[in-house]
């Protein structure tokens, strides 16, 4: 663990779980079937159990405050995927250590714990609370400190959830819903989006860092409108109204870098490629990064480390630390 001066978080995103899906009988559905041949077809090819144990070693050798890992844990929301993905997270340490936001592929296709009385925006925790059958869900990953409910935050996934690691507030907001055959897009209801305005007002009152953590991209342009988040102008507009230090997300498997004016200063939009890619031409191979976050006499300091693959089925390696300016 690092000092109380320094906070480190290691983001892992889109671990698209790699292991050959296995369905039972209410989990049948024609996106999970379109899903299921996708996997074959290409997922599967680049997704590679190797690669994510080469990953979660690297992880494991580092010293970090806290690990977030942003969505698409699984591929097809199947019972035995959950079963396998809250394995391979418990490695890392314990609930209070890890947060988790949902993807798309976290909501993906029925789920017999789904409210059926769902809108399109919202988030039930059935989808991605999925018992395992030695016991655990997810939802203990998306649960508030007892600083973060000072600040405001509430239970995940419905709503945002808050965990203050040191100086740094941790507000984790689902973006992942259940969306048609090949539409991959998401949205952020609006009661998340009001209580992450209180929330972030709270923080920046108590002196905090704010980093805020979701799995589709805050911003217009990154990607196209079928994988995008619907309501990202709601999303940049309160950012930069209220301000945040850092935010975080995943879906596009490519490592992005913007800076958004706020009216509290600038604020780091990073996008981070998959953590399971071993071997592929069209997306990022697997990284993750460690953000270093320390206030100084003139701010807050931020800095970037990523680790992960330069060539197809590499080593992990250091892919160099920037300072985010």
């Amino acid at each position: 663990m690092t000092n109380q001066a320094q906070t480190t978080l290691a983001h892992l995103t889109d671990i698209h779980f790699p292991q050959n899906p296995r369905f039972s009988m209410s989990e049948i559905s024609l996106k999970r079937f379109f899903g299921f041949l996708n996997w074959h077809l290409s997922r599967k090819s680049m997704h590679l159990s190797k690669t994510l144990d080469e990953i979660s070693k690297d992880v494991l050798a580092q010293k970090f405050d806290h690990m977030i890992v942003s969505g698409d844990l699984v591929n097809l929301s199947l019972r035995k995927e959950y079963e396998a993905g809250l394995y391979w997270m418990k490695q890392f340490g314990e609930t209070s250590d890890i947060s988790f936001v949902p993807g798309n592929h976290d909501y993906y296709g029925k789920n017999p714990m789904l409210s059926p009385n769902r809108l399109e925006g919202s988030q039930s925790a059935g989808s991605v609370g999925v018992a395992s059958n030695d016991g655990g869900t997810l939802l203990p990953y998306m649960t508030s400190d007892k600083q973060g409910k000072a600040l405001g935050g509430a239970e995940g996934p419905d709503l945002p959830f808050v965990r203050v690691v040191n100086d740094v507030a941790l507000i984790g907001i689902n973006s992942g819903i259940p969306t048609p055959l090949f539409k991959a897009y998401g949205a952020i209801n609006k009661a998340s989006l009001d209580l992450l305005a209180k929330i972030l007002s709270s923080a920046q009152q108590e002196g905090l860092y704010r980093c805020v953590v979701l799995h589709h991209p805050p911003l217009s342009g990154i990607t196209s409108l079928s994988r995008g988040l619907k309501n990202d102008h709601e999303l940049t507009a309160l950012l930069e109204q209220l301000g945040a230090e850092l935010v975080l997300y995943g879906h596009n498997h490519k490592q992005h870098h913007v800076r958004l004016n706020t009216s509290t200063g600038l604020c780091h939009i990073i996008g981070t490629p998959s953590a399971s890619i071993g071997d592929d031409s069209r997306y990022e191979l697997a990284r993750y990064n460690l953000f270093s976050i320390q206030k100084s006499t003139s701010g807050w300091v931020t800095k970037m480390q990523g680790r992960g693959l330069k060539e197809n089925n590499g080593q992990v390696v250091d892919l160099g630390i920037i300072e985010l300016i």
